[in-house]
């Protein structure tokens, strides 16, 4: 009787650990950054932000396309709908359903449980929500770096602008008719795209060894000016002014204010360990952050 109990569990054991390697595990992260309202923090003074550009960024809004694309009838297409009128055979679905997922998808739609804590942070007096990322990943490596930040921009740094303002009255004058020469030499390699620094910035990262765990590395920046408004020039002890100086030139040329002499800074650093189907809240003097992580089992097609 007692062989008849070991054999029952072993084999309950084997088809547990089958199962197992039949399925794939995805997680959906949520993160919800707030700002305490009454802290009592001084910030930090900095000279020089951290740079989180090299990171994916899902939330900064696409460029905007200077005409729009008719159809053969002269009506503007709405969005999606000439995905929705391509028509895929049976062997084209059958393949895009055996497609592996991205890496990284982002999700847009609010889970309720998040809606539910938005609601209740608005209506709050301490708190108030600030901005919201939620995406899906996998739980092997690499592991995304995933940027969040609003849009609030505190500076620009484009050392190319003058060349990228060159270039782009060349384009003016360039005949788009002009054959193209195969001879010709290559094209230079693209100028380098701003570095754009947002008030609200920074990473997440949700990394998986034996257990998970949530990096976070947010800056909530404020820029200032200790400059004279009329020499433009740094002066000593003057009060730090939260605003660019006002312009004294003459009103017909155009008056481009002086980058930020330094900044204030209130940081979130954290790293901890972090459970999928619970709340996790990551608490600071002036930033939060709320985490809610769900594990989803996406079947291996590739599994015996």
């Amino acid at each position: 009787m007692r062989y008849n109990i070991y054999l029952i569990l072993i084999i309950t054991l084997i088809l547990s650990v089958n199962s197992a390697y039949g399925q794939d595990t995805r997680y959906r992260v949520e993160l919800l950054v707030l700002t305490h309202l009454d802290h009592q923090s001084d910030p930090r003074e900095m000279m020089k932000l951290e740079d989180y550009s090299d990171s994916l960024d899902f939330l900064t809004p696409p460029p905007e396309k200077d005409a729009e694309v008719e159809t053969e009838t002269g009506a503007i297409p709405e969005p999606g709908l000439a995905l929705a009128e391509e028509t895929l055979t049976s062997e084209d679905s059958e393949a895009t359903e055996e497609e592996e997922p991205p890496a990284v998808i982002h999700i847009e739609e609010m889970s309720s449980t998040m809606q539910e804590a938005w609601r209740r942070l608005r209506l709050s007096a301490p708190f108030r929500p600030q901005q919201y990322l939620s995406w899906e990943q996998g739980d092997e490596e690499p592991f995304p770096t995933l940027r969040i930040h609003d849009l609030e921009v505190v500076m620009v740094e484009d050392p190319f602008a003058g060349l990228r303002a060159g270039l782009l009255e060349e384009e003016g004058t360039v005949v788009m008719d002009e054959p193209i020469d195969p001879l010709a030499e290559p094209e230079e390699p693209a100028i380098p795209e701003p570095k754009i620094y947002y008030r609200l910035d920074g990473v997440a990262t949700l990394k998986r060894t034996r257990f998970l765990h949530l990096d976070l590395d947010l800056q909530l920046r404020e820029a200032i000016w200790n400059q004279d408004p009329v020499t433009e020039n740094t002066v000593p002890g003057l009060v730090p002014s939260l605003t660019p100086p006002v312009s004294q030139a003459d009103e017909s040329t155009e008056y481009v204010p002086p980058p930020p002499s330094a900044f204030l800074v209130h940081e979130l650093k954290q790293t901890r360990q972090v459970k999928t189907q619970r709340m996790e809240y990551f608490d600071g003097p002036v930033l939060g952050v709320l985490a809610y992580i769900t594990s989803i089992k996406v079947e291996n097609p590739e599994a015996p």
